[in-house]
């Protein structure tokens, strides 16, 4: 398999679904991943509807739930995925920094891809 922190080529990339507000700054997010070492490709979703939309054309490697994002509690999210027969992990955004959220994507993938 290969290391999160290596990808390098679109085909490399992690698949990340963010569900959070479009009210929310989103180059942050992607500046703290890159810092470190993953490269994303994101999907950023912030209504029920689609999220259904988006889990059922795309797969993922990840998902990222703001939990202030109105309407989709981590209990919706979770039923939607098992709706749609994906395994994803699901790294929920709490108090900690953006750097610190990105921090746990890498551990959490690089034990999970490795």
């Amino acid at each position: 398999m290969h290391n999160p922190g290596e990808m390098s080529g679109n085909n490399d990339k992690v698949r990340i679904l963010l569900i959070r507000s479009w009210t929310e700054p989103f180059a942050p997010f992607r500046a703290a991943l890159r810092a470190v070492g993953i490269h994303a490709r994101i999907a950023r979703v912030d209504i029920e509807p689609a999220l259904n939309a988006t889990l059922g054309r795309s797969s993922f490697d990840v998902v990222v739930l703001d939990p202030s994002t109105p309407g989709i509690s981590r209990e919706v999210v979770e039923a939607r995925l098992r709706d749609h027969g994906r395994f994803i992990p699901i790294v929920v955004m709490g108090t900690e920094s953006i750097e610190a959220i990105a921090g746990a994507i890498k551990q959490m993938l690089d034990t999970r891809l490795n």
